[in-house]
């Protein structure tokens, strides 16, 4: 790609998140059922997450086009960047100290990017005023991360949650056993096999373990099967979310829909396109489908657990300790490979 090109796509990439960081400007999960202090902390938690992606994806953009931007459109995106802040302060927080966090996250932010437009990333102001800056997100973070450990909701330990979501405990069908046998043979029939025996089942939680595994084989053998492969695991992902069913499986699907979509479809490249909005409403999707069972089911430890782990899973980033391509490809590999 020359540089022309390579600037144009950057540019086109910096619009597009643009647009996804003003439509998604807005309180989410209002669509919850329930005004209880669980759910209104969990809502608090999932909020200021969001906002600290957004911020991330803004300071990813600036790093991208740094180089290739000219200085009026460098302080353009800026200019634009600090609109989007503005445009968040109008989320509302219930707790107040978390909503203090955030409003001062939001101001020194701006006033980051406001330095820049006027003196510049080089000048000794800029790096005055980040040092401070840094020092501020750095007390933020660890505000943030404590107060909504998971700890702080939950007392189920590790070894429980792992005996709890272990896939054995429901599968329920005398063919699943025949099922892992032939894959190892006859992968194609075992897949046949296997969408039998999800149809044949009457319990959501069982049917999105075979649905997850039919994807999961999807992906892992694309090669070895259809060229339609890819796309039929990502339909399967979704669908799961789609059905609008609580599972504990949740979070599983969304996160492996979006991993596979992004390693096949948007690209592995730093400067591809990473449709992070895309995928944020989609998790938002599933957020609101495990606040809905907590809210009849406030105790059960798991559902919080999922809550949770959907709330604050990054976005997608171009830059990270993979320094070869976004760091999608990471994430792919910790997923999918045996």
């Amino acid at each position: 790609m020359n540089r022309l090109n390579l600037k144009t796509k950057l540019l086109t990439i910096a619009l597009s998140f643009l647009l996804f960081g003003n439509s998604y400007s807005q309180n989410l999960l209002n669509e919850g059922k329930s005004d209880s202090k669980l759910v209104i902390k969990l809502k608090d938690g999932y909020q200021s997450f969001h906002i600290n992606n957004i911020i991330s994806e803004q300071k990813e953009i600036i790093n991208l086009i740094i180089d290739d931007a000219t200085d009026k459109e460098v302080k353009t995106l800026l200019g634009d960047h600090i609109q989007v802040c503005d445009s968040l302060k109008k989320i509302q927080f219930k707790n107040d100290t978390l909503k203090t966090y955030i409003s001062d996250y939001l101001t020194l932010t701006k006033q980051s990017y406001s330095i820049s437009i006027n003196k510049g990333f080089n000048s000794p102001a800029f790096k005055k005023d980040f040092e401070k800056y840094k020092a501020f997100c750095d007390k933020y973070i660890n505000y943030l991360y404590s107060t909504f450990a998971t700890h702080n909701f939950i007392r189920m330990n590790e070894e429980v949650y792992w005996k709890t979501i272990d896939k054995k405990n429901y599968i329920k069908s005398a063919e699943y056993e025949t099922y892992k046998k032939l894959k190892t043979t006859n992968l194609k029939e075992a897949l046949i096999l296997l969408e039998k025996i999800s149809k044949q089942t009457t319990k959501f939680q069982e049917y999105c373990i075979y649905q997850i595994e039919l994807a999961d084989q999807y992906v892992k053998h694309a090669e070895n099967l259809d060229e339609n492969s890819i796309n039929k695991a990502v339909d399967i992902y979704k669908s799961i979310i789609d059905q609008k069913k609580y599972s504990i499986y949740l979070f599983e699907a969304w996160l492996k829909w979006r991993i596979v979509t992004q390693q096949f479809t948007y690209g592995i490249s730093k400067t591809s396109e990473i449709p992070n909005d895309k995928y944020d409403k989609v998790r938002e999707q599933a957020a609101l489908i495990v606040l809905d069972y907590i809210n009849t089911h406030s105790n059960d430890e798991m559902a919080i657990n999922e809550f949770l782990l959907l709330a604050t899973h990054g976005i997608v980033k171009r830059f990270g300790d993979y320094p070869y391509g976004n760091q999608n490809t990471v994430e792919y590999h910790e997923t999918f490979d045996d």
